[in-house]
């Protein structure tokens, strides 16, 4: 059975051959041009979202130079979602959970002082 050869009661049946060493040969080269197909629609879709690592896009450099860093002194709270409109006031779940160093070591919440 290793050779391609099987048996049915008298008559030999022969699976391979030269169409076969072929297809071994042909195969993966087909495969390597469906890859790099894949690739070719994938990737620029990856590098706009910036999903790829260490790599960002002329859009994410746009934005990034668009950022103020200096807000957090007029009570701007930074979150998650870029709506364009910053959050100016803090959400209720949040009060009271700043986590603050206490002057002998430790740390305790806001709400506890």
């Amino acid at each position: 059975a290793e050779t391609g050869e099987a048996y049915l009661g008298e008559v030999r049946i022969t699976v391979g051959g030269a169409p076969r060493a072929a297809m071994d040969k042909l195969m993966p080269a087909v495969g390597g041009v469906i890859g790099l197909w894949a690739a070719s629609k994938i990737v620029p879709v990856m590098y706009h979202w910036d999903l790829i690592p260490g790599v960002a896009s002329p859009a994410y450099w746009e934005r990034a130079n668009k950022i103020r860093y200096n807000y957090y002194t007029e009570g701007i709270v930074y979150s998650p979602y870029d709506t364009g409109d910053p959050i100016r006031e803090m959400p209720p779940e949040c009060a009271g959970k700043m986590m603050l160093r206490q002057k002998g070591g430790g740390w305790k919440l806001q709400s506890e002082m």
